[in-house]
């Protein structure tokens, strides 16, 4: 089998060298090609292509090869893939590793709400002073969490919260009372419900539906005093929007680790943004993540070669 790797040139041999260990004895005839430069996807073409969501990957499949049946993206987020690619049917299967992502994200969550209930800056520059300072804080317990994307990222953020004696609720397709949530609610409904949570967490895809969905009138209508959080996608949200609050004092703070632009630029009014805690889109980095990754391509490959559903597939009609 032909399998074309698409990664950055600086880390394309540690990828190939994974790669290779990882389908080696799984994959009859295994034959992996650099396919790492615009047009050579199809120069080599492969059966299966696993790579990185980037340039020359999105760009050769625009119009991909017709020998090319399935794409597995070491990633969870495809929005660029599959705006490249349109919305007619396709002859390629597509697959992420979506879900491998979940305990990392939620142990960011929780130090992020920790951060801002627990005064942990303050204590950090009390300690650069020398200064002994006993503020009252804050808790977890006792507030409520609406969850933005009841899938493999919610569906663990919510079941550990609400362990914790949080109150959580989520938006999603569906509705209506759902383990681990007290209520799921429609995304048309968030401009609504917004205004009743403490702490709101955003772990949606970017889809056509969701594009801009933290809006202005959303911004608005959160609750006095809330937190934002934002580990999707920096398109989801009015960053405008978002400074504005801050500036005016109506939430306590926000976490954003997506940008609409990345890496952030040095003169982006983000960073002076009071009460605004950045981090370099890494809520999902962990040190055993490539693992994780590469036992879902082996998941996926032995589904493919038997003929099976793929666990992580995705689905361009609904945008993930």
């Amino acid at each position: 089998m032909k399998v074309g790797l698409c990664f950055p040139s600086q880390s394309y041999d540690d990828w190939e060298r994974k790669i290779r260990s990882t389908l080696t004895g799984l994959v009859p005839e295994l034959t992996l090609l650099d396919c790492s430069r615009p047009g050579s996807l199809c120069d080599r073409t492969p059966e299966v292509v696993v790579g990185h969501e980037g340039g020359a990957l999105i760009a050769d499949l625009a119009a991909p090869p017709v020998s090319l049946r399935w794409v597995q993206i070491m990633s969870a987020g495809v929005d660029r893939l599959l705006a490249a690619i349109g919305n007619d049917p396709v002859a390629f299967r597509i697959t992420n590793v979506r879900g491998i992502h979940a305990r990392a994200m939620t142990e960011y969550l929780l130090a992020v709400l920790l951060h801002f209930e627990k005064r942990i800056g303050t204590f950090v520059e009390n300690a650069a002073s020398g200064r002994w300072e006993r503020p009252v804080l804050g808790q977890l317990s006792g507030k409520r969490l609406l969850v933005c994307g009841a899938g493999g990222i919610g569906l663990p953020v919510g079941a550990v919260f609400d362990s914790l004696g949080v109150s959580v609720e989520a938006i999603a397709r569906g509705t209506g009372p759902r383990a681990p949530f007290r209520y799921v609610h429609r995304l048309d409904a968030l401009a609504e419900v917004i205004g009743s949570f403490d702490y709101v967490f955003c772990a949606l895809p970017l889809t056509p539906e969701t594009r801009n969905v933290f809006e202005r009138n959303v911004i608005e209508a959160m609750k006095p005093g809330a937190i934002f959080v934002n580990v999707a996608r920096g398109e989801l949200l009015d960053e405008e929007a978002l400074i504005e609050a801050l500036h005016a004092g109506r939430l306590r703070g926000a976490v954003l680790d997506a940008f609409r632009e990345e890496p952030l630029p040095n003169d982006s009014p983000l960073w002076t943004a009071p009460n605004l805690l950045i981090t370099p889109h890494v809520a999902g980095r962990f040190d055993s993540g490539h693992e994780l990754g590469l036992a879902v391509l082996r998941d996926n490959m032995a589904a493919y070669l038997a003929g099976a559903p793929l666990l992580t597939e995705v689905f361009p009609q609904r945008g993930y």
